[in-house]
């Protein structure tokens, strides 16, 4: 690896020095108790952002994007790049005017057999109220489909998911749940199959008066070769539906596994490996009435064990939903998984177990109401997974954990991170380039100096 020259080093060393010597260094150690975060604006769009998801849907693109609901159901494409992230609409919406109360919903999954990669799936406004399929078709670039349209029907949306909800059909399909009258849901499977949509009823349809909220597909049941499905209602129960046995199509085998209170129905579910206790995963909830995020698992009985986690800041009347959840290896030298919340206050909640106890902070605070959150690997030099919130400002936020909290190794800034620095100067080298933090700005240089001086002998939340 090519080293710079001798003298460009002394230099480097002496700024180093000649900056500890008159005081912008602080020379004493310290390590705060608990992670802390730094703020990115990634985009600035022109309408609320009502959701967020992460997934590989542009062919043209090397890597994962990150897919927008805007106004109207429109979608935007992020792209992660050094230094600035690209953005591009990929459709103008044509639904009515959205609002987090309507349960608009974005995912992306290898829904259609006949186009490459993942599609973007979203479920968008009230009057009319439609489920769009984006995607890219190498013949006439970007396009759509449009597979529900309620125009002329009675009832409204709530949200359609991605995923893999049925095994016996190959790829991904979309589980959409539609309130009709009384008081009455009823969950449909839209499955492509040679490029024709097809439908069944798997969920509802009179057998129950129940509303669901959202759901989702995952292997949280050990006693059943998964997947499974889960169903979250309106008022509670939550329901477990099974997949037929066999390859063909016919019942779909339901049970409540709870909770039957109103206090802690939910409003958005993830399945997730979240507690190392518990065989297998668990279920994590973000509530309707409460602003709580609560966690159930599989007891081998009906219903399931349920534990309430972290109860939020959300108190006003008619807006205590904890409206998005999102979990992720946020802390990669903390044990398990981490779960993010949002909600109207515009607060950011981490929720971790720390010494067997579930604890929960917030990380950062939007002045407007906060509608989304997502994490994943959005920057690959960066140790563990970052986090992307949106909500009414339109303004699309990159949280990281500081510099000084993202170390590995011995989690303190000393002389080991100088000299990857040196050994990299004036290159581009990914894991060295920490500034401006956290993007980078692709080049090793004296702004990367910079970083590592402000936190000089600093010492990350999770040194002892």
């Amino acid at each position: 690896m090519k080293r710079f020259g001798l003298k460009r080093r002394r230099v480097l060393i002496l700024f180093f020095f000649m900056s500890i010597l008159f005081g912008t260094l602080e020379q004493t150690s310290y390590a705060a108790e608990q992670p802390e975060f730094v703020a990115i604006q990634i985009h600035e769009a022109n309408t609320p952002v009502y959701g967020l998801a992460w997934g590989d849907f542009d062919p043209c693109n090397v890597g994962m994007e990150v897919a927008c609901l805007l106004q109207y159901g429109s979608v935007l494409q992020l792209s992660p790049s050094v230094p600035n992230w690209q953005t591009a609409l990929r459709h103008n919406g044509q639904t009515s005017a959205l609002h987090m109360k309507g349960r608009p919903t974005i995912s992306i999954g290898n829904v259609h057999s006949g186009y490459s990669g993942d599609e973007v799936v979203v479920c968008a406004g009230w009057y009319p109220s439609k489920i769009t399929s984006v995607f890219y078709n190498p013949a006439i670039g970007w396009s759509n489909e449009v597979l529900f349209d309620n125009t002329g029907m009675v009832g409204i949306s709530w949200g359609a998911r991605a995923g893999d909800y049925d095994p016996c059909h190959p790829g991904d399909e979309i589980f959409h749940i539609y309130e009709g009258v009384l008081d009455c849901s009823f969950g449909t499977l839209f499955s492509e199959v040679a490029g024709t949509w097809e439908e069944e009823i798997i969920f509802g349809d009179g057998e129950m008066f129940e509303v669901g909220m959202d759901s989702a597909a995952g292997d949280f049941n050990p006693d059943h070769t998964g997947p499974e499905i889960v169903v979250v209602c309106e008022s509670g129960p939550n329901y477990e539906i099974l997949p037929p046995e066999g390859a063909s199509a016919g019942n779909w085998p339901k049970r409540v596994i709870g909770p039957d209170t109103v206090e802690n129905s939910g409003w958005v579910v993830e399945i997730a490996d979240i507690d190392p206790c518990y065989p297998g995963n668990e279920l994590v909830y973000g509530t309707r009435y409460s602003n709580r995020i609560v966690m159930s698992h599989h007891n081998g009985e009906n219903p399931h064990d349920l534990e309430i986690l972290f109860t939020g800041n959300a108190t006003e009347y008619g807006y205590t939903e904890m409206l998005d959840i999102a979990i992720g290896d946020i802390l990669p030298q903390m044990a398990g998984l981490e779960i993010l919340g949002v909600d109207y206050t515009g607060s950011v909640y981490l929720v971790r177990k720390v010494d067997g106890t579930w604890q929960g902070q917030v990380i950062w605070q939007d002045p407007n109401s906060l509608h989304a959150v997502i994490t994943g690997d959005f920057l690959p030099a960066r140790s563990g997974d970052e986090i992307l919130v949106a909500g009414e400002s339109g303004t699309i936020i990159l949280l990281t954990l500081t510099f000084t909290d993202n170390l590995t190794g011995d989690g303190k800034v000393n002389f080991q991170d100088f000299a990857e620095l040196a050994n990299y100067w004036q290159q581009s080298e990914p894991s060295a380039d920490i500034g401006p933090w956290p993007i980078g700005d692709g080049v090793i240089n004296m702004i990367d100096l910079a970083v590592l001086a402000e936190d000089w002998l600093q010492a990350a939340y999770w040194v002892e």
